[in-house]
């Protein structure tokens, strides 16, 4: 069975596009070039099968703070204009703006983890120059969010067994699922922390080393590369 392509890509590659969307979500400041990075992200998103787990958190995030981002700035809009007209026009444009840019940033790292396995991001840590602390505190790191997602999402649903209803005007209803949350990361890092002392921060296992560069490396790395000089200029 062929993988798709995006999983055959260099490690290397797939990190440098990620921090080139990054880069664009961060600097960008016309409405346009944001929507259709935030579409593209998105049927991206859809066609690597990574939505399918984060589904129900990503719909509750976007009930939840949306509706809030708009009504902040349009109370910022109107204490500057002090009038409601002016402060719904100013701050729907505004809001968009700022909605897009996020909406980018968190579909460009949940692109990036859904298709990369944290055992071939370690393998960028696992090198000569880099000590074995420094290696493990990175990947730790770097596991914590795709760690912290599956938490929330087992969680949420054995709440849901026990007839919790996440209601958006209500904030209050997400504790259930938030203290839990919460705890267990705590419970995590102890457990973590316990095992590097036991160890005494033993070497990280070598990981095989990551394919090579194809032509569709070379080509994605130059049209990545030659879109960021507009930005940075």
């Amino acid at each position: 069975m062929t993988r798709p392509l995006w999983t055959r890509l260099n490690l290397l590659t797939r990190l440098t596009l990620f921090l080139v969307l990054c880069l664009h979500a961060a600097l960008g400041h016309d409405v346009l070039p944001q929507l259709l990075l935030c579409s593209g992200l998105l049927l991206l998103l859809f066609a690597s099968g990574v939505a399918g787990p984060h589904a129900r958190l990503l719909l509750w995030a976007h009930l939840l703070g949306l509706p809030a981002t708009v009504l902040l700035f349009i109370a910022i809009g109107y204490e500057a204009a002090r009038s409601f007209s002016g402060a719904v026009s100013w701050g729907l444009v505004e809001a968009l703006r700022y909605a897009l840019r996020i909406e980018c940033l968190l579909l460009a790292n949940l692109l990036f983890i859904g298709i990369t396995a944290p055992l071939e991001i370690i393998s960028l840590l696992t090198r000569p120059w880099i000590p074995p602390g420094v290696g493990t505190l990175l990947s730790t790191a770097v596991r914590f969010l795709p760690l912290s997602l599956a938490e929330a999402r087992r969680i949420y649903d054995i709440q849901r067994c026990r007839g919790l209803r996440l209601r958006p005007w209500a904030p209050q209803s997400c504790l259930p699922v938030i203290v839990p949350l919460f705890v267990s990361q705590m419970c995590r890092a102890h457990d973590t922390s316990v095992m590097l002392v036991v160890r005494r921060i033993a070497t990280i296992t070598r990981s095989p080393s990551p394919s090579k560069f194809g032509p569709a490396d070379l080509l994605l790395l130059g049209l990545a590369l030659a879109s960021c000089i507009p930005i940075l200029l």
